[in-house]
């Protein structure tokens, strides 16, 4: 049920999402046209088309993050809760379907605007000049820290997806709460999601800054410091992912145990 979940999600995302895609590649194209055949740097035909591709970059991350939630709220915390919550299906699997479609259209968001960004940047061989580089510290990188790269590089790849799990869980949190009440429930949401946010931060600084734990002020080069870095990741991580779970396991016990749809 949870993969006929997540088609329903992608589906219904899907048709707002590819289009924005679409236009923001079309235009970021029209205006390495423009640039290229206009005769000076700059005109107003290249002003307004890099405009529309500013406004349609913008547009485009805070639809993601409006979708985020909208599906969430309209979903399962308004009147379509009715429906979705009779559905022969636990609550957690509506959170993680959610979760995981948020997540990847956040990660392609970003890949689109990578790309658009080169299209209109690059010059030609520019493509070339980046592969060169990126193999070229890679090599380098290969030459400090070894074998170790491939994990410290795995590190990084984990913690932003756990970091992007987290931001996206803590919204998800402040919304069920917010749904507790019975009038200013955004309001309410709201007031959540600045006390988890306040407790998450305080958490981790006074975890972060106990005796005992990690410090890399007293290492002078990076070499030294790779071990302790990658230890540092990793603990974001772990960190990261409990709390991760805690507003998971606040979401889904409202869900399950407190909803209030009224």
């Amino acid at each position: 049920m949870l993969s006929k979940l997540l088609k329903y999600e992608l589906k219904a995302t899907g048709r707002i999402f590819l289009p924005l895609f679409l236009a923001l590649l079309m235009f970021a194209g029209i205006t390495r046209f423009i640039s290229t055949i206009g005769p000076e740097k700059g005109g107003t035909p290249e002003t307004i088309s890099m405009a529309i591709y500013i406004i349609i970059m913008v547009g485009m991350f805070i639809m993601t993050f409006i979708m985020m939630i909208q599906r969430f709220n309209k979903n399962l915390l308004s009147d379509e809760g009715y429906l979705m919550h009779t559905l022969p299906v636990k609550p957690w699997k509506h959170i993680v379907s959610k979760l995981f479609v948020s997540m990847l259209w956040m990660v392609v968001s970003g890949i689109i605007a990578f790309i658009s960004t080169l299209i209109i940047a690059l010059e030609k061989g520019g493509i070339t000049e980046i592969t060169s580089g990126l193999a070229a510290f890679f090599h380098r990188a290969y030459e400090q820290l070894g074998a170790s790269i491939y994990l410290f590089s795995i590190e990084i790849i984990i913690g932003i997806l756990v970091t992007l799990a987290s931001v996206i869980l803590i919204v998800y949190a402040s919304i069920a709460i917010g749904h507790l009440f019975n009038q200013h429930k955004m309001l309410a949401s709201f007031g959540a999601f600045i006390v988890l946010s306040t407790l998450s931060q305080l958490l981790f600084s006074l975890d972060i800054f106990a005796p005992g734990n990690i410090n890399i002020s007293s290492y002078n080069d990076f070499v030294a410091m790779q071990a302790v870095i990658q230890r540092a990741i990793a603990y974001g991580i772990i960190f990261t992912g409990i709390l991760c779970t805690a507003y998971f396991a606040i979401t889904n016990f409202i869900l399950s145990k407190r909803l209030n749809l009224e």
